[in-house]
């Protein structure tokens, strides 16, 4: 009996049950990119217990309707991109998350790989949902680095507060198309670890 109750997240119990029970290949059929990203996520912990695990998604529904490898996909993007994916998903936007205004994940992908040192911090809280995130901690810096150069690839800076100001006067840009304040990032960070469990 399964007391589970978050359905995203149940559909990993009931993959360790079939693994369990001597099956190799499963297919999970959905239409929500949550499950794709969760199964992402966690698959090589899945494969750290079932070695000959081999997951396939049917995704989506009529003329968008697909199949992925979730095996090949993590291969190509290598462990700690797979891990970091769920809260790379979560800090850019999701079901429980808000995403920032007018920087959809296509965007947000494109910095990621034009800064990849967030990967650690993205790992690190996979791994550590419950860590102290602050101004000053070791594992913000670099999530407060991501966000700027979502909003201003070329920006040196090292503060959201410094680029709001320079993006805000040199630009004349509207006050939805600067990044969040540094406390707002801090407490949109706490939101992302807690949903990226």
């Amino acid at each position: 009996l399964c007391n589970h109750e978050e359905a995203d997240t149940r559909l990993l119990i009931h993959l360790q049950d079939t693994f369990n029970t001597g099956s190799t290949v499963c297919l999970v059929h959905t239409v929500d990119t949550d499950v794709v990203v969760i199964l992402i996520g966690k698959f090589h912990h899945l494969v750290s217990l079932y070695p000959n695990a081999n997951i396939w998604v049917a995704f989506g529904t009529g003329k968008n309707f697909t199949y992925f490898h979730i095996n090949a996909i993590c291969h190509m993007l290598g462990k700690d991109k797979s891990v970091a994916l769920p809260v790379f998903h979560a800090f850019t936007g999701c079901d429980t998350t808000s995403a920032f205004f007018g920087k959809g994940k296509k965007l947000a992908w494109e910095a990621w790989l034009a800064y990849l040192k967030v990967t650690e911090a993205f790992c690190y809280m996979a791994q550590n949902p419950y860590t102290r995130l602050d101004h000053d901690s070791r594992y913000f810096k670099p999530l407060e680095s991501f966000t700027i150069i979502l909003y201003d690839r070329t920006s040196s800076l090292e503060s959201v507060n410094e680029a709001r100001r320079e993006l805000f006067c040199q630009s004349s840009r509207k006050m939805e198309n600067i990044p969040p304040t540094q406390d707002a990032l801090i407490q949109h960070a706490k939101r992302v670890a807690y949903q990226a469990e």
